[in-house]
């Protein structure tokens, strides 16, 4: 075949073809719409990376991604906003578009000597909200 897709419909899992995937997408407008949503949605982000690298540099595109974790997986704790998730160096340079793990780990490093981050369990606990939240604009 020249390709397999799933199609997740209610419980069962189906392998189909790309050609057949294609067709069953293009006959059916609420499938196409929410792909071509989930297309837009997805190229829109991809571009707003682009702007904070163009803008910030890699440090300024960790930073902002650090803090758009804030509402997804933060939770206020005593010494700041205690990020629940557990992400890898590599997560992140995929994420900000930044070319190797080596590189975020230089940064985050910086941010820990400047007392904007700190590390416990793995996890991000974020010191000084306000000095990341100047790339996120």
């Amino acid at each position: 075949t020249t390709g397999v897709n799933f199609l997740f419909l209610t419980s069962p899992i189906y392998m189909l073809t790309s050609k057949f995937f294609e067709q069953y997408v293009k006959e059916n407008e609420e499938l196409h719409a929410y792909i071509e949503s989930y297309y837009r949605k997805k190229m829109t982000e991809a571009i707003y990376r682009q702007q904070l690298m163009t803008m910030n540099g890699k440090n300024g595109a960790v930073c902002a991604f650090i803090y758009h974790l804030i509402p997804l997986f933060g939770r206020q704790v005593k010494k700041g906003i205690f990020i629940d998730l557990q992400i890898t160096n590599d997560d992140i340079a995929s994420f900000c578009g930044v070319s190797t793990r080596n590189s975020v780990n230089r940064i985050l490093r910086g941010l820990r000597e400047e007392n904007v981050i700190t590390m416990v369990y793995h996890k991000i606990l974020i010191l000084d909200v306000d000095y990341l939240k100047r790339y996120a604009q």
